[in-house]
This record gives structure tokens, C-alpha cells and sequence, in this order.
């Protein structure tokens, strides 16, 4: 009886061979996967930080900044009662501090002159017979003007007949009898002047200043003193009562010896 040993195949044989290779290779790659991985996380090289954007150093610079002091809500009530008060009496102070209201014209300068010829009175509105009355009254001023006192006192008659509410035939009337001496007949035409002579300064201080002259030439020294003072103050550039006033006064004083 033949003992040699059975035969074994050859396809057996080259599977046993080719698995354990197989198995072998398999250890071997996992082995070197896994140095790899160990190596990969040894020589990571270190992250460089990269450049601080605009929105990094705002919200840097706002991290640094100081919070608000926060106040007791008492602190804060008295706080805002102060400012509240602070907006209130602000209006006043400057309402204190505007200057007052400047004096009118009336209260400092004198009343503005009115010499002029009376045919600029006359307006579209004149009545015909106001107007007529005024163009005689310039012609009579011209003619007492010129020392033609009774050709005047003609022209001048005929004025206030025309209309006898004329205020200003009336002042030329009272002028022309002053200068014809005739003082009383003045101070009448003067005080029927005066009294239509409402609310016309330079006109009414012509009149004053023409009855001071008229007492005056009377001898009435107080009455002329009050009549050029009352004149003054209409007008403080009237001449006549100006000159009229300093010549009286010092007619008055006594002589120092």
C-alpha cells in the first residue's frame, strides 16, 4: 500500500497564496493610512491671523467703549424736571433782554416844517371853494410878504368869506393887523385861527408865536412868556418865538448895578 502523500490541486495552492498576499496588502495600506493620518495632524502648519477688517475694529472700538452711567430713576426724574425748567424760563430771560420800544418821531423830533406854498394843499379831493380860498390866501402872504399890508388885508378878507374855515386866512389876517399895529384885532383872528388849527403842530406854534409877539407889544409879559414857551413846544425851531422869548426875558431881568 502505497503512504505518499495525496496531491493537492494547484488552483487550491495559487488561492491560498494569492489571499494571504491579499490579506497582507490590506494590513499594509491600513497601517500606512493611519501614518499618514498622524503625520497630517503633526505638521498642520499654524494659522497666520489674517488682517483686522473695518467691521472687526468698529466692533472693537464700540467693545472698548465706555458703557453710559447709568442714574436712579429718581436722579433721572430730577434731571429731566431741571432741563423742563431750564426750557421754560430760557423765553423769559430773552424777552427780557429785548430792548424796550424806541420813542416815536413825535416823542423826539420836532414836528416837520410846513411853509410851503398853500397851492400845494390843494388836492384832486379839495373842495372848490377850499381851494379857491387857499390860492387867495398865497396870493395875500405875497402881499404882506412885499409890506403891501392893505392890499392884503383886501385879498385876504375875500379868503375867509369865500371859506370862512380856513385857518390859514385867519393866520394872515392876525400877521397883517400885527404889523399895522393893530394888536387886539390880531389876538381875535389868532384865536379863531387856533381853534380850526386841529391837529397841525407847525401852524398851531406860528399862532402862539404870533400871539406872544401881540402881548408883547401889549406889555403882557407872562402871557407872552406862556405864549412863545407854548409855541416851543409844538415846534422847538420856531424862530419868532425863540428870539421873541430871549428878548423878553431879558427885557424882564433886573439890572445888575
Amino acid at each position: 500500500m502505497d503512504r505518499r502523500p495525496a496531491a493537492v490541486p494547484c488552483w487550491n495552492i495559487f488561492g491560498r497564496r494569492f489571499s494571504s498576499s491579499l490579506l497582507i496588502l490590506s494590513v499594509f495600506t491600513l497601517l500606512q493610512a493611519c501614518v499618514t493620518i498622524r503625520t497630517s495632524r503633526t505638521t498642520l502648519p499654524p494659522t497666520v491671523p489674517s488682517a483686522p477688517t473695518s467691521s472687526s475694529s468698529e466692533s472693537s472700538s464700540l467693545a472698548k467703549s465706555p458703557e453710559p452711567e447709568t442714574r436712579p430713576l429718581v436722579e433721572q426724574g430730577k434731571v429731566r424736571e431741571e432741563n423742563l425748567r431750564e426750557k421754560r424760563t430760557v423765553p423769559q430771560a430773552r424777552i427780557k433782554e429785548r430792548p424796550g420800544r424806541p420813542p416815536s418821531a413825535r416823542e423826539t423830533l420836532p414836528p416837520i416844517a410846513d411853509d410851503s406854498s398853500l397851492i400845494a394843499k390843494i388836492t384832486p379831493r379839495t373842495p372848490p371853494q377850499r381851494a379857491a380860498s387857499l390860492r387867495l390866501t398865497e396870493e395875500g402872504r405875497k402881499l404882506v410878504e412885499a409890506g403891501e399890508y392893505a392890499k392884503a388885508l383886501n385879498r385876504l378878507e375875500r379868503t375867509i368869506s369865500i371859506d370862512s374855515t380856513n385857518p390859514y386866512g385867519y393866520y394872515y389876517l392876525a400877521q397883517t393887523h400885527f404889523f399895522l399895529g393893530r394888536y387886539q384885532e390880531s389876538l381875535n383872528f389868532l384865536d379863531v385861527a387856533e381853534s380850526l388849527l386841529g391837529n397841525e403842530p407847525y401852524w398851531l406854534a406860528e399862532v402862539f408865536a404870533l400871539k406872544g409877539e401881540n402881548f408883547r407889544a401889549l406889555g403882557f409879559s407872562q402871557k407872552a412868556d406862556s405864549s412863545y414857551s407854548q409855541s416851543l413846544r409844538l415846534n422847538p425851531g420856531n424862530r419868532l418865538a425863540t428870539e421873541g422869548l430871549t428878548n423878553l426875558r431879558g427885557e424882564t431881568q433886573p439890572s445888575s448895578r
